[in-house]
């Protein structure tokens, strides 16, 4: 059976740098598709670009949107095409959000998955400190 499809929709294209990263932990990946918002695009091209890219998968039950900025074009139009469409949309775009949502593409996405996708990124963001020595 084919992977549930997840949707990362970036600014400038940096979410395929972000794929090859998480190709290197857990290998092959399949179903992953980027709708890139360049400097030149107007919101009606990028809000078209996605819907296109929408059509084109399959999915069961809710559709996995990875967005960059929190606000920004990429949510926003994300947020928007929720209205004609059943998508879970998670902003933050980091390696751990992206890696846990692979993990779970075998089944379809549900909001609890988004809640623990969303949780894994929170809890890889953290200020790095060496253990003290008494």
């Amino acid at each position: 059976m084919e992977k549930e499809p997840i949707i990362l929709l970036t600014h400038g294209g940096w979410g395929e740098s972000l794929l090859q990263s998480v190709k290197m932990i857990v290998g092959q990946t399949d179903n992953i598709h980027e709708v890139v918002l360049k400097p030149e695009d107007n919101l009606q091209d990028f809000l078209e670009r996605v819907k296109n890219q929408i059509d084109a998968v399959n999915w069961r039950e809710k559709l996995l949107i990875l967005t960059d900025i929190k606000g920004g074009t990429t949510s926003n139009v994300a947020l928007r095409l929720s209205r004609d469409y059943n998508i879970l949309a998670l902003s933050g775009l980091n390696t751990a959000m992206l890696l846990d949502a692979v993990m779970k593409q075998a089944t379809p996405y549900t909001e609890t998955d988004g809640e623990e996708i969303l949780q894994a990124s929170l809890e890889n963001c953290q200020i790095l400190k060496l253990p003290t020595t008494n």
